[in-house]
């Protein structure tokens, strides 16, 4: 991994400048001094975003401020127009547009070594962090004979496994994303039950919260253009090495579009 500087390691870990050169003083975060500056080798972060991995997720509302902002990075490579996420970071105070841009900077600055598990797994444990909050993951289950109907459905947008995009086909399980003013009629029409575990779940839906779902549909409705950020954080919440990878892929082609701008 590279040596960073303490602004650098400041936006990976989610702390202040200060909080890191506190660290290195009181010896918890390795250090090296080269001329006026200290640097930081960023396999020493590791054990500290571990930390986080462990504690709560943030917030719905952050999180969904982080996918706006990389929806107006794609934006702003492929000339796409997103008025809804446009709108939806209009209606964030100005402190919270520019920690979900620095939330978003700090993910894309990481480059995990991705022939190396650990590298990925911490990668994909910092996306559960920023963005496991941003809807609520129902396991259910529906007669199998029902799949193929079911991934056909308006009311869900094709999701991790089965997004295309993923590149990991998952022929016997649907994962989408869902309005939550529209669950009760999909569970009712296709008559899906809830399983306590997810190994026993062939449907996996993300409900997205209704002002989400009304006010910021391209963030999320749209599963031939489903955002990168988004799909990587649906494999990374499956916990497998194979789709960390992939997730890591993922993240690693927005950095490359974030470095065209």
């Amino acid at each position: 991994m590279a040596r960073i500087s303490v602004a650098e390691a400041a936006r990976c870990l989610g702390v202040s400048q200060r909080r890191v050169q506190q660290r290195i003083a009181d010896g918890s975060l390795a250090a090296e001094r080269v001329g006026e500056r200290w640097v930081i080798d960023e396999r020493d972060l590791v054990p500290l975003l571990s930390r986080r991995d462990a504690g709560r997720p943030v917030s719905e509302r952050s999180a969904w401020a982080v996918i706006a902002a990389s929806f107006m990075l794609i934006d702003a490579v492929e000339g796409r127009t997103g008025e809804g996420a446009r709108n939806w970071l209009a209606n964030l105070a100005p402190s919270e547009r520019i920690r979900a841009q620095d939330r978003l900077g700090a993910l894309l600055a990481r480059d995990p070594n991705a022939d190396a598990e650990a590298d990925v797994a911490q990668m994909a444990g910092e996306l559960r962090v920023l963005l496991g909050n941003r809807a609520d993951r129902l396991s259910l289950r529906v007669s199998p004979r029902d799949l193929a109907d079911l991934r056909q459905e308006d009311l869900v947008a094709l999701a991790g496994l089965s997004n295309p995009q993923a590149g990991i086909a998952s022929g016997d399980l649907v994962e989408g994303y869902i309005a939550a003013a529209s669950v009760g009629d999909v569970v009712d029409r296709y008559l899906l039950e809830r399983v306590q575990r997810e190994d026993d779940a062939n449907v996996i839906l993300h409900v997205v919260p209704d002002d989400v779902a009304r006010r910021a549909p391209e963030l999320w409705r749209d599963a031939a253009a489903m955002l990168p950020l988004l799909l990587a954080a649906d494999l990374a919440e499956h916990r497998r090495p194979r789709e960390q990878s992939r997730a890591a892929e993922l993240l690693a082609d927005m950095r490359n579009r974030m470095l065209d701008l």
